[in-house]
């Protein structure tokens, strides 16, 4: 399995662990949308989020990391910033924003740095995983 199917699938089954009856998008592009000079090199740069979801009340933005990385921090707020721009989300773009980091073990520098950001961290354990990528439970 790639890196990305290992990924997709580990956000898949945390949506439908945390989200099961919330309105979900995967794997979405955020942002607004190039003009038709500007498409060709806008495909290189634009940004992709692992999900989005709204239960109504609010919408939720989750990047999934499976590898500590402290650039996820950024990327995420950047996500969050770049949603509101995003021509397909109108009619959501202002309700609140939780920005999610995903993730499948506890980096406490990386948990840190996150909370002091303002963005909520979830751990998510499957077993598939930790046997996959030959981690201990």
């Amino acid at each position: 399995m790639t890196r990305r199917q290992r990924e997709a699938r580990f956000v898949n089954e945390w949506l439908m662990l945390k989200f099961p009856t919330a309105m979900q998008w995967r794997r979405v592009r955020v942002g607004p949308i190039p003009d038709k000079k500007l498409g060709r090199l806008m495909k290189i740069t634009l940004r992709w989020v692992d999900a989005v979801v709204y239960d109504g009340t609010n919408v939720y933005i989750i990047e999934a990391k499976l590898r500590p990385e402290l650039g996820a921090i950024s990327q995420l707020k950047e996500y969050v910033r770049l949603f509101r721009e995003t021509p397909e989300f109108s009619m959501i773009r202002d309700k609140p924003i939780v920005p999610i980091l995903l993730l499948p073990y506890e980096w406490k520098d990386l948990i840190d740095a996150a909370r002091r950001e303002g963005i909520q961290v979830e751990i998510y354990k499957p077993r598939w995983l930790y046997e996959e990528m030959g981690w201990k439970l």
